[in-house]
């Protein structure tokens, strides 16, 4: 017996795929680029202001205690405290954008404008993060003392010796070594006077890994903060420890900043697997105009435009209370 002849609706022109034209079923779930957090935010000073291009940020000295003995004058005794100041500039108006056509936006089964948004304000957290972390290491071998007699910061580096068999990299060696760099910051932190609290430590994800290859910066027996399940040591040497993926990158187009030079990542230390350690206190803040978001009508182009903006300035302050760890392999 012959095949029956069956109508094939899903075939275009009685010829190719015979389910061409079937409606295809949305499954409910999109991928999406990662979420990208912020590092840097709310861990710095920041000041807000209404108006204005920059702000000043004072920073004090210190004075020194003296007996005052019978018949002496406080006025023969005083010494004035020295004052000095940071002047942070707006760097000018941030924005990423997007527009979305209405005819793309009717033939398309999803919803982008709410993932269009998220990931705009994320580029724009991504660019303030890489601007503060510029200025922590600009900040860091700063030689000048913001106040004279406060300090400054510097550069504390480490070699893995040649005929180690290990590389800077994930593994036990860069572990310690870190640790050795940590404690020798931490010793020149304290001896700058600078508290012990709300000190931080930035780093690249293999060397936040290497600090995982050594169980005594996990073993909770040992004091750690870490865990064996997340190999995340978030505690060492009176440091937070932050992994940054983004730690050299500097700051989003640095040449057409409205002031100042941008934030541009000292080059000679970005190939050093740098590590910047810095107190709250460090580097500041200046907003003028926080992370917004704006949709517009576009008429003429029958789109809607979606734009995440924000007004800020970052600078150094205390140098006093910033250093950079450095590593490198010895050479032959």
């Amino acid at each position: 017996m012959a095949d029956v002849t069956i109508a094939r609706p899903g075939q275009f022109s009685g010829a190719g795929d015979l389910l061409a034209g079937f409606l295809k079923v949305f499954a409910g779930e999109t991928i999406t680029a990662f979420q990208r957090f912020s590092v840097t935010d709310g861990r710095f000073i920041t000041r807000s202001i209404s108006s204005g291009k920059s702000a000043s940020f004072p920073v004090f000295g210190r004075t020194v205690a003296k007996y005052l003995t019978p018949g002496k004058s406080l006025d023969d005794l005083r010494t004035n405290m020295q004052h000095n100041e940071r002047v942070i500039v707006i760097d000018g108006l941030l924005t990423a954008d997007c527009l979305i056509s209405d005819l793309d936006e009717a033939m398309n089964h999803v919803d982008v404008s709410s993932e269009y948004s998220r990931q705009l304000g994320e580029a724009l957290a991504l660019a303030y993060d890489c601007s503060v972390l510029a200025e922590i290491a600009k900040e860091a071998i700063n030689a000048t003392p913001n106040v004279t007699g406060l300090g400054t910061g510097g550069e504390v580096t480490r070699t893995i010796p040649f005929a180690s068999a290990d590389t800077v990299g994930i593994n036990e060696t860069t572990a310690k070594l870190i640790y050795d760099i940590a404690l020798e910051v931490k010793s020149k932190m304290t001896k700058n006077y600078v508290p012990q609290s709300e000190r931080y430590a930035f780093l690249n994800p293999d060397m936040h890994s290497a600090l995982a290859t050594s169980l005594q910066f996990l073993n909770r027996d040992f004091g750690a903060t870490g865990t064996i399940l997340e190999g995340n040591v978030v505690r060492l040497a009176g440091f937070d420890f932050i992994e940054c993926p983004h730690l050299t990158t500097g700051g989003s187009d640095n040449a057409n900043v409205y002031q100042g030079s941008g934030h541009v990542f000292p080059a000679t230390y970005a190939a050093k697997n740098p590590i910047l350690f810095c107190h709250r206190t460090s580097v500041g803040t200046l907003k003028l105009k926080d992370l917004a978001l704006e949709k517009a009508r576009r008429p003429e182009y029958q789109a809607d435009q979606m734009i995440a903006k924000m007004a800020v300035g970052h600078g150094g302050l205390r140098p006093e209370a910033t250093f950079i760890g450095t590593m490198t392999k010895a050479l032959s």
